[in-house]
């Protein structure tokens, strides 16, 4: 990933599958331009963006084919994601939107899936799936809470306009540089960058992990109060052995 920022504007550029083709995210002040995924928005906006940049990136976004422009919404948190009837709940960007171009995007999504997948192992019992998907719920908000935080903050930390909190930013890594440390490396008084912190974090996190402690700690629990036994899940017949597929749509 090659990242270019100033000026309140940044670039994040990325070569795809080791072809000719680079794609771009370009984030720059609003200019009126609303739009969508499915819909082109003028080239010449996302040029005039890049006009105070290097001539290299200048280069690129003339080369450009026509960009889409989605405004860039931190969204109020939503307190709930399971329907109050327990039977529906809401996951991805319906449930945590991140930035357009958010590096871990693709991640969070997977990892919602991998952690229902989990606890949907287990299901023996039409009555567990409430209890899953509260706990889907109570696992992933607090991890998708910061993971929301640190990508909304990577932006504002590299959108910063010309004055004081960019020239500090600047002075931080000019001075880091000229000691020969990479944005990772911690000086002599300090543990641990700030930046390596979230990124253990954030690489750190075992989606699957998280589901098996909760069903160790509170999912025997709760079959054992309810009389069940529990078996290994290699044991277990589904809920869903079944049924039977009446109307397949589409591919």
């Amino acid at each position: 990933m090659f990242g270019w920022f100033g000026n309140g504007r940044i670039c994040l550029g990325i070569p795809l599958g080791g072809n000719e083709d680079f794609a771009m995210f370009v984030y720059g002040p609003a200019d009126g331009q609303e739009g969508d995924w499915e819909t082109a928005a003028p080239a010449e906006a996302m040029r005039r963006i890049l006009e105070p940049a290097e001539s290299r990136l200048r280069k690129l976004g003339a080369l450009a084919a026509p960009p889409v422009c989605i405004p860039v919404t931190d969204f109020p948190e939503l307190e709930d994601w399971v329907h109050e009837s327990g039977n529906m709940v809401l996951i991805g960007e319906a449930a945590h939107p991140l930035p357009p171009g958010a590096i871990q995007m693709c991640a969070m999504a997977v990892e919602d899936g991998a952690v229902l997948a989990k606890l949907f192992s287990h299901l023996r019992t039409e009555d567990q799936i409430s209890s899953f998907l509260y706990a889907f719920e109570a696992l992933r908000q607090g991890r998708c809470r910061a993971v929301q935080k640190k990508e909304f903050g990577d932006i504002f930390f590299m959108s910063f306009p010309p004055g004081p909190m960019q020239e500090g930013r600047d002075a931080a890594l000019r001075a880091a540089r000229d000691a020969g440390r990479n944005v990772l490396e911690s000086g002599e008084d300090a543990e641990e960058t700030p930046e390596w912190s979230e990124i253990k974090e954030v690489f750190g996190y075992d989606a699957e992990d998280e589901a098996d402690n909760w069903w160790q700690e509170w999912g025997i629990l709760r079959e054992r109060a309810q009389g069940r036994d529990v078996m290994p899940a290699g044991d277990m017949q589904s809920v869903f052995g079944n049924v039977v597929v009446e109307r397949q749509v589409g591919g």
